[in-house]
């Protein structure tokens, strides 16, 4: 399979660090220097960190931080001229790819908080969509410049079709315009807007009220919400949900 890497892999950092007695674990990826751009190989590390603070039972929220001024500038531009060299059948299998990677991080079992400041562009977007509680600063912009490379998005193009009316989809994707985060908040691409100065306090905050309820009530939340957007119906949310009341305190009698 054709797959192509940047020239900065090792420049990029991702760190996993631990909180309120484990169930707060936060991700940072720093690859500030050139806007928090990914190739296949920075991809998949974050993939893989984001999974490994998942898979402990403890941890009820991870927090995602992108580092620097913006939220990610896209694909790594230095890895475009490989595609000369690559089929239209191994770019399409490396585009699958990375919305599969994409995919990896809306199917995790705990929710993933993110603050979404400066530029989304091209493949961050599909980051964006996979977070489940992005918080964005009023200055923070999404655009989509592929067609000024000469090409359609793949994945991003079917999340802006899914997502946005379909005329602000054509704006975006023909890259003529750019989305404010007023528009990202009444589309649901983000939780909400707050001012840019108030951003890290803002999602604090959301970690915080996250973390007041009980993880395993959390996952169960996130189990609902992905299975029925998953399978468009609500069978999987009948067991979840019955789960979490056998269980729950309500029905033991007790309080608090």
């Amino acid at each position: 399979m054709f797959i192509p890497t940047g020239l900065y892999d090792t420049a990029v950092t991702i760190t996993l660090t631990h909180g309120h007695d484990g169930r707060l674990a936060r991700v940072r990826y720093d690859n500030a220097a050139r806007g928090n751009c990914f190739d296949t190989t920075t991809l998949h590390r974050l993939v893989d960190t984001l999974e490994t603070a998942a898979a402990d039972g403890t941890c009820a929220v991870i927090r995602l931080d992108m580092a620097g001024r913006h939220f990610c500038a896209g694909w790594d531009t230095s890895s475009f001229t490989a595609l000369a060299g690559a089929t239209r059948e191994e770019v399409a299998a490396d585009l699958r790819a990375s919305d599969t990677a994409v995919a990896r991080i809306r199917r995790l079992p705990v929710p993933v908080v993110a603050a979404v400041r400066g530029r989304i562009i091209g493949f961050g977007v599909g980051l964006l969509s996979a977070v489940h509680l992005p918080v964005a600063a009023a200055d923070a912009r999404l655009s989509l410049p592929e067609a000024r490379y000469g090409f359609a998005p793949a994945g991003v193009g079917h999340t802006i079709a899914r997502s946005v009316p379909r005329p602000h989809a054509y704006h975006l994707l023909t890259g003529v315009a750019e989305a404010t985060a007023g528009q990202l908040r009444d589309w649901g691409l983000v939780a909400r807007v707050v001012p840019d100065d108030e951003l890290d306090a803002a999602v604090d905050d959301l970690v915080d009220a996250l973390l007041a309820v009980p993880g395993a009530t959390l996952r169960a939340v996130v189990g609902v919400v992905e299975s029925s957007l998953a399978t468009g119906t609500a069978d999987q949310a009948y067991d979840i949900s019955a789960r979490t009341i056998v269980a729950g305190p309500a029905t033991r009698g007790t309080t608090g």
